[in-house]
């Protein structure tokens, strides 16, 4: 299930316990997996288990306060470029290293 260098990494260095970080509904589908054993067959199941990591605390934002949140957002972002000096791909929505 973990990259190949992470298998080595664990083999290497013998930890007591490795945490892996998803949810449980994406781990209880990607136990399930058999035969998987590189990064192109494990791409196959990339649609099925994309569903269980798309983040749902905005539907909130899909009736009609939609158009007044993005301009907020909108709005927001350009004044902290402005004004922090913030790189022009910066994005509030996207993940990332915090």
């Amino acid at each position: 299930m973990l990259a190949q260098r992470t298998q080595k990494l664990i083999q290497e260095l013998k930890p007591d316990c490795v945490m892996v970080q998803a949810n449980k509904k994406w781990w209880d589908s990607a136990r399930t997996l058999q035969f998987v054993d590189s990064q192109d067959e494990f791409s196959k199941y990339g649609e099925d288990l994309d569903k269980y990591d798309k983040e749902q605390s905005f539907d909130f934002y899909s009736s009609s306060r939609r158009p007044l949140f993005l301009a907020r957002l909108w709005s927001y972002t350009a004044l902290f470029n402005f004004h922090f000096g913030f790189p022009t791909d910066l994005h509030f929505l996207r993940p990332g290293l915090e």
